[in-house]
């Protein structure tokens, strides 16, 4: 489930419930996405790594940018996704 966190630029974040993986670690999924003509620019990572899982139109100075905000917010998204989800405006 995607649960809302924030719209900046026109760039929405949104982010999983937590998921564990095969050796029991936590991890939650990120999106940003941009709507533009003809859809949107899209990228996917995870936390605590943010790894990108799949990026399509942000250039390399933007996703550095978004994933140096989820950085900085990562702590108030794994703290509403074990709250169950609910996201902020």
């Amino acid at each position: 489930m995607k649960n809302f966190y924030t719209e900046i630029d026109n760039i929405t974040m949104t982010f999983s419930d937590i998921k564990k993986t095969d050796d029991g670690m936590e991890y939650i999924k990120i999106y940003f996405e941009k709507p533009v003509d003809g859809g949107f620019y899209f990228l996917e990572s995870t936390l605590p790594s943010l790894d990108i899982v799949d990026v399509e139109g942000f250039s390399e100075q933007e996703q550095r940018k978004l994933l140096a905000y989820a950085s900085r917010n990562s702590f108030i998204v794994w703290e509403l996704a074990r709250e169950g989800g609910a996201g902020v405006a």
